[in-house]
Parts: structure tokens; C-alpha cells; sequence
């Protein structure tokens, strides 16, 4: 199944208030920059890492249920499913009320488990299941190294400003070392 991004997450896992903290600023003059340095940290420890890191609404996608038991989740931990919908060929769709889903979060990654699996009348994306991803909901809930990642990276790129060094460099090694722990390794 396909995973989509329906909204990102209402906050990020390191308030303005930390990152100004850790760049030792004063004042309002460069919060806009540094509160897109946090969006840019964020997004690029979660490509690293191969999961979302904050409460965030997703969607899978599929042509038909697939023929194990169970769908994994591989963007993310499963905080919890809202939902489902199948459709029909004429394109009008029945809903999969949240508790026809048991979700597995242990062991990685996430499986959800439909308990009702109707059949799909349309043949390209005829199932659909929407679901909540993340550590959790508060920032307190990212694992403080990977908050820790995203500070050192903030304070490097605000460091580096205008220099050849910047998000399109990639990571480096030391805040990789960080995150390794938390990597999903994909076979």
C-alpha cells in the first residue's frame, strides 16, 4: 500500500524557545529563520531515519488488500487508525469504522490489522486507511537523541549560514551517529 501525507504535525519536536536556547538568540528578529531551520531538521532526520517523528495524519493506499494478514506501516509508528473507506467501481465509497483495525506496534515497524476486509469494486486505489503517525503527540514523546540531532542541526546550518555546507550536503556524522540507533533498516 501506498503511504500519503493528509496533514503534518501541528508541532514540531523542538519548540522555537529550545532552538533559540541552543543558538544563544535574544529577541524575535530571526525566529522565522530559525523556525524554518526546525521544519528543515525535522523533515530531513525523518527521511534519515525512514519515520515520522511527531503525531501526524496519514493515509495507505491500495488497489486490494494484500494477501497476508496483516498491512505494514513502514513511514511511521502507528499511534492509531481513524478509519477506512473502500470503493466502489462507480467510484462511491462505504466506510471502515476505526474499530474494525487492531494495530501491532510491537515489533517494528507498525502492522494494522483489518478485522473486516470488503472487497474493492474499483481496481486502482479501492481501499483506503487513515491513521495517526509518530512517537506520539507531544515533543517530549521524540526520543531526547533524536531531539538532540535536530538542535546540533539547527545550530550547524545557523552557524553556516551562506557558506558551501547546508541541507542539500546531507547529514553529518556525528549527527548521524545520533540517529543511527533509531534508523529503519530496509532489506
Amino acid at each position: 500500500m501506498i503511504p500519503m501525507l493528509v496533514d503534518g504535525p501541528a508541532i514540531e519536536p523542538v519548540t522555537l524557545a529550545d532552538a533559540k536556547t541552543w543558538l544563544r538568540l535574544d529577541g524575535p528578529a530571526e525566529d522565522d529563520l530559525v523556525r524554518a531551520l526546525i521544519v528543515a531538521a525535522r523533515l530531513m532526520v525523518e527521511a534519515e531515519i525512514g519515520q515520522v517523528l511527531i503525531g501526524q495524519n496519514w493515509r495507505l493506499i491500495g488497489d486490494r488488500w494484500p494477501s497476508e494478514n496483516a498491512v505494514t506501516v513502514k513511514v511511521g509508528r502507528v499511534l492509531g487508525v481513524t478509519g477506512g473507506r473502500t470503493f466502489a467501481a462507480s467510484g462511491a465509497s462505504t466506510p471502515i469504522p476505526a474499530a474494525s483495525f487492531e494495530v501491532y506496534r510491537d515489533p517494528e515497524p507498525s502492522r494494522i490489522v483489518p478485522l473486516e476486509r470488503p472487497m474493492p469494486g474499483r481496481a486502482l486505489s479501492g481501499i483506503e486507511i487513515d491513521m495517526r503517525l509518530g512517537f506520539g503527540e507531544a515533543a517530549a514523546d521524540v526520543p531526547e537523541t533524536i531531539r538532540l540531532a535536530i538542535r546540533r542541526l539547527i545550530l550547524l546550518w545557523y552557524d553556516e549560514r551562506g557558506d558551501s555546507a547546508g541541507p542539500e550536503a546531507g547529514l553529518p556524522p556525528q549527527i548521524r551517529a545520533l540517529l543511527k540507533p533509531w534508523r529503519r533498516v530496509r532489506l
